[in-house]
């Protein structure tokens, strides 16, 4: 008898996923995204940059979660400071070119970790950890790509497969996985000002100091903000990764 117990509740458990596992159709909208890269810089003058980064992220849209989950209950705003659902990149190496007016800012391969914290969020943009809290649940993982900028702005297009997912629990008990929702990965079309920092008075860049962050990316530097904001679609449906849902990630630092 708990055999089979235990069999009718494996099966309406696999049946509560499939049903929430509505696919988001090729091309169709997966996520809305709003960040933040994070440019590493020396913390004493001249305040050099270090050649590494960052990025902080949060989804006012997930395809497949409902919006109210997205921030935390009773929220007034809705904003990286009520966010339920949070990424990171991991540490990334930059380098850059020039076409005259144009600068081209290429990043090495690098993953996006996602986090779920229904019951926290990040205190603002200068608070890392708190964008790298909770539960992980989701690891994109994005080959080479380039941002390009010109007179003040910038725009790329990255995509990857997700190379790691698992199941959480939304607040009215539904279980859900991302890589469900978009098999094949994600296609993000991104435009930001890169290259144009976040001031806190004109010619004064914030300046955050990441050296004693405790999550799994340890940036190790001060660093300085430049707004992105873009949304990403589903470019197939069939996962190219080669590993599996609920393996553990790789190297993330």
């Amino acid at each position: 008898m708990k055999l089979r117990m235990s069999g009718i509740l494996f099966a309406a458990q696999a049946i509560l996923v499939t049903a929430s596992a509505q696919v988001v159709p090729v091309g169709g909208m997966g996520q809305h995204i709003v960040a933040r890269n994070v440019v590493g810089i020396d913390c004493v003058a001249p305040n050099a940059p270090t050649g590494f980064g960052t990025a902080l992220l949060y989804f006012p849209y997930i395809a497949g979660i409902p919006e109210e989950f997205l921030f935390r209950a009773g929220s007034t705003v809705k904003n990286e400071t009520t966010a339920t659902i949070t990424a990171v990149f991991s540490r990334v190496e930059t380098s850059e070119t020039h076409n005259d007016t144009i600068t081209n800012v290429f990043l090495k391969p690098h993953q996006i970790l996602y986090y779920y914290h229904p019951n926290s969020s990040p205190k603002g943009w200068d608070d890392i950890d708190g964008f790298q809290a909770g539960q992980l649940i989701a690891v994109n993982s994005i080959q080479r790509n380039m941002f390009t900028a010109f007179a003040g702005s910038s725009f790329v297009i990255n995509s990857g497969p997700w190379t790691f997912s698992q199941n959480f629990v939304l607040p009215d008990g539904t279980l859900v996985n991302i890589q469900n929702f978009m098999q094949g990965g994600i296609t993000v079309h991104v435009f930001g000002t890169l290259g144009k920092f976040v001031e806190s008075a004109p010619g004064r860049p914030v300046v955050a100091d990441f050296r004693n962050s405790t999550g799994t990316l340890k940036l190790g530097s001060c660093a300085i903000f430049s707004p992105f904001s873009g949304s990403g679609t589903h470019p197939s449906i069939e996962a190219a990764s080669p590993r599996r849902r609920n393996d553990a990630p790789g190297n993330t630092q």
